[in-house]
This record gives structure tokens, C-alpha cells and sequence, in this order.
């Protein structure tokens, strides 16, 4: 499987980005069903807002934010499900919403709540659809379904009907489904929701390769914030549509200003944690041995749970 195309423009472009839905509001009760046939209310939500955002070629990413924060809606417009607007958007050279076949043919989206595998077929018939659909020619689909087996680990499992696999190797195998075409740029939406701890793990390991090997870029959404930690190099933080923070989780740590924590191990088993101020490690060390004696101790930094949730609390400025 030889490594993506590489060009000096970047992998996404996108200056002012909005997007704007207007419907009509739907008055409640009989006698507002009745009014709306004589006069509607046009409403207009505006889902995202001024987006400036540039990722570079073989960058992993964070998008992250809260429910109804303009995730998904972002994500449709770089894919091209949506055309913004206002703005610009440029998506490995091409203007999404064109949704021509060369774009088309340079991104790729995997879900994990959402199965692109054929369910009563073996996972090579599915890739062997989806070659027809990207004209990939036999000799090189031959070679990438080999090299894609021996990366993800499914070279045994290949032939086995889709609802014979245990849900780690059917998400193994979407990931082989969704790079079968080589694609320079993966949206990954929610990618380990629903697997076990090892399972992702494994999944985690794969995108860093598949990263490494490649030089994929990788569009991370997750509520997972372990697959954040794991993967993400830079994180982009959207609230109401605004981009709030662009930047690694370091600084997104020092946006949160949480304090870290001293955690204290007894020997009966009891552990108390206590917020770190000003106060000197050593008086708070003999403080906490006067009630109990102390098996362990060590200092903490807020967990990324925390830290997102102070940030996601954060109302960005209306214009």
C-alpha cells in the first residue's frame, strides 16, 4: 500500500466558515397548525460561525466539543453532505460540496456506531464492492487488501460472514474498508464507542500506525477523552459553532487553570485527595500522616474530563 499523494497545500483550508439552517418554526396545538397555513415563521439557527481552521498534511486532530456544539456540522461540509454558507473551504485541494470523484476518491470517513460492512457477506466481498466503486485495478487491490490484513491483523478473517465477527475485528475490518481506496484524509468519527478496553487499544495503535505508515490525516471526534489523550497532537475546541481553542492539550490544561491535586494512600485502604494551592508538599505530607499512616502519595494533574468540562463551560463572545 503505497503512502498518499503528498502536496505543500494543506489538508484542510477553511477561512470564515459558516453555516446557517432556516426552517420554519411549527407553532404548538391545533389552532398553531391551523395559523401556520395562513403564515409561517421563518427561523434561522446558525450551526457554525466564522470557523478559521488549516490542517496540515499527516496532522492528527481533535474536534472536540459539547452535543450540538457544530461537530457534525463541520464535518458534512468537509466531507461535502453540506455546502457552507459563507466562507471558504478547500478539502485536499477541492471544494467539498462539488463532491467530484478525485475529492471523493482522497477522503474517507469510519464510524463506530455505524456499519459500512455488508453484514451476510465476508468482509473481502465488501472490499471487492468497493474496489468496483473506486476503479482500483486487481493487481493493486490484491496488494493493498494484503498489506492492509497484515496491519490490522485480519488476514484470517477476511472470508468470515461480517455477523460471525466479534465487534473488535468488525471494527478492524471497517477501518480496512475505509483505507482500501488510500485515502490522504480519514474522518473518524467516534471510532472505539462501544468496544471493550483492549479492544480499543488496539484500535488506538492502528490509527498511530496507520498515521506513522502513511502519513494519513487523521480527524478525530470523540466523547472519548482516552482516545484524545492517545492520539491527538492538537486538539481544536468548538462551542456554539466558534472554534474556542486551537492548540495541544498542554495548553489546553493551562486554558483550564485547574489546580492538581495531592492523593493521598493509607494503609487501611483510604485514599483522600486534596486540591494543591500554595501550600509546601511537606507540611501537607505530615498534615495527612497524622491520620493514618501513609502507604502512598503523589501528585496529580486534572484528569482531561475535567479539564474539557471547564472548557466546554466556556460561553464564546457572540458577534
Amino acid at each position: 500500500m503505497r503512502s498518499p499523494t503528498f502536496s505543500s497545500e494543506p489538508a484542510i483550508l477553511a477561512q470564515g466558515l459558516s453555516k446557517q439552517y432556516d426552517f420554519y418554526r411549527q407553532p404548538q396545538g391545533l389552532r398553531g397548525a391551523l395559523r401556520s397555513l395562513i403564515s409561517r415563521e421563518l427561523t434561522s439557527v446558525r450551526a457554525v460561525v466564522g470557523l478559521d481552521l488549516t490542517v496540515e498534511r499527516g496532522e492528527i486532530i481533535g474536534l472536540l466539543g459539547p452535543n450540538g456544539a457544530g461537530k457534525t456540522t463541520i464535518v458534512k461540509m468537509m466531507s461535502g453532505l453540506l455546502e457552507p454558507s459563507t466562507g471558504q473551504l478547500r478539502v485536499c485541494g477541492y471544494r467539498p460540496a462539488a463532491r467530484s470523484y478525485p475529492f471523493l476518491s482522497q477522503i474517507s470517513v469510519i464510524f463506530g456506531q455505524k456499519a459500512m460492512l455488508w453484514w451476510d457477506v465476508s468482509t473481502r466481498e465488501s472490499l471487492k464492492i468497493h474496489r468496483s466503486m473506486y476503479e482500483i485495478p486487481r493487481d493493486e487491490f490484491a496488494a493493498t487488501v494484503g498489506e492492509l490484513g497484515e496491519l490490522l491483523g485480519i488476514t484470517e478473517i477476511l472470508d468470515t460472514p461480517v455477523r460471525n465477527l466479534s465487534l473488535g475485528q468488525r471494527m478492524r475490518c471497517e477501518l480496512a474498508l475505509a483505507l482500501l481506496h488510500r485515502p490522504t484524509l480519514l474522518f473518524a468519527d467516534e471510532p472505539t464507542i462501544g468496544l471493550d478496553v483492549q479492544a480499543k487499544l488496539v484500535v488506538r495503535t492502528l490509527f498511530r500506525e496507520i498515521n506513522r505508515a502513511f502519513g494519513t490525516t487523521i480527524v478525530l471526534t470523540s466523547h472519548d477523552m482516552s482516545d484524545v489523550e492517545a492520539l491527538a497532537e492538537r486538539v481544536v475546541i468548538v462551542t456554539g459553532g466558534r472554534a474556542t481553542f486551537d492548540g495541544d492539550l498542554a495548553g489546553l490544561r493551562a486554558r483550564a487553570n485547574l489546580q492538581k491535586a495531592a492523593v493521598f494512600t493509607y494503609h487501611d485502604g483510604r485514599v483522600e485527595r486534596v486540591p494543591l494551592g500554595h501550600e509546601a508538599i511537606g507540611a501537607l505530607v505530615q498534615a495527612a500522616a497524622q491520620s493514618g499512616e501513609l502507604v502512598d502519595f503523589r501528585v496529580v494533574e486534572p484528569g482531561l474530563d475535567e479539564v474539557m468540562s471547564k472548557v466546554f463551560s466556556e460561553r464564546p463572545v457572540r458577534s
